[in-house]
């Protein structure tokens, strides 16, 4: 009879182990803390609010400092997608003899400030034949619609015109040029420091490297080379001297429409390519002429500084 006892009482036992062990495949207790509230705990632990009123049977939200709550535990995530979310496959850049971080940025659509910082290097610590790591995203300048309304930004100062639309639309740029080029030299180097701000953050109305729209930052860029341009993309375009578009040359500005007749402006930085503060990218970029939406938006170019004493290139 008590060997009887005996093997009954240590099949309950394994019959409560096994129990035990199931319950904790699949969930882990949780004791609940002084001030914690179920948001808080799924927040936490990943299990939504519902879920664990459901495995708990609560039928509110209150509960208690030193109540026990079983959790279910999520799945994990498969080896091979785990590791294809965690170690991606990137892309690289081998540089080149002459290359500086505007460049590569310039080349490969990635800002300055991420292949710095992915990278660990500045312009000076370049070498010829090393290999820069590129996120795995695609570059925002190939990312972007080519149709999306917002692309340019609609108020580029964040001040509204005094004149309409129409009359603004009328408005001719001067026929004299603001000064002229030490050099080509001095030209280069207004590029370069130009686009040496790729990746400067956009902000509506901003002036400053914490966030800057399109007209102050061509402003900002020239100011660096002695001349000064009123604020608005507009009134930029009535000055200096208006030429085609096929006699851009390096240092020109360009106009687009937008919701106004022009309402936004870049830097033609040579290869049909220009430098302006992007509303939608929300930061200083690089975007071709050649781009529909551009081609189709163009509506002007402007010189401010020449070369020679004619007023040419």
């Amino acid at each position: 009879m008590m060997q009887r006892r005996t093997i009954v009482s240590w099949g309950l036992f394994a019959l409560f182990l096994l129990v035990c062990f199931h319950i904790d495949a699949h969930a882990v207790q949780y004791t609940v803390k002084k001030g914690e509230t179920l948001s808080l705990i799924s927040k936490r632990t990943g299990v939504s609010v519902a879920e664990i009123k459901k495995a708990n049977h609560l039928t509110g939200n209150t509960i208690k400092r030193g109540q026990i709550l079983s959790i279910k535990e999520k799945k994990s995530p498969s080896p091979v997608t785990a590791k294809s979310k965690i170690q991606p496959t990137p892309s690289f850049y081998k540089v080149k003899r002459g290359d500086t971080l505007p460049l590569i940025a310039q080349k490969t659509g990635v800002p300055v400030t991420q292949i710095a910082k992915l990278n660990h290097v500045t312009t000076r610590t370049l070498r010829a034949g090393q290999k820069l790591m590129l996120p795995k995203e695609e570059p925002i300048a190939n990312a972007l619609p080519e149709e999306e309304d917002d692309l340019l930004d609609e108020e580029d100062d964040g001040l509204t015109d005094d004149l309409s639309g129409a009359i603004a639309c009328e408005d001719k740029a001067g026929e004299e040029l603001l000064g002229k080029w030490g050099s080509a030299e001095e030209r280069k180097l207004f590029i370069r420091v130009a686009t040496g701000f790729l990746g400067a953050p956009y902000r509506l109305g901003g002036a400053t490297v914490k966030g800057i729209d399109c007209s102050a930052f061509v402003r900002k860029m020239y100011e660096f080379f002695d001349i000064t341009l009123p604020r608005t993309a507009r009134e930029q375009s009535t000055v200096g001297m208006q030429v085609k578009r096929d006699e851009l040359v390096e240092g020109d500005l360009v106009f687009f429409r937008t919701k106004k007749p022009i309402g936004h402006v870049g830097i033609y930085i040579g290869n049909n390519e220009f430098v302006h503060a992007s509303y939608k990218a929300k930061a200083v970029r690089i975007d071709s002429l050649d781009r529909p939406y551009f081609q189709k938006r163009f509506q002007r170019a402007v010189r401010l500084k020449g070369l020679d004493e004619n007023g040419g290139t």
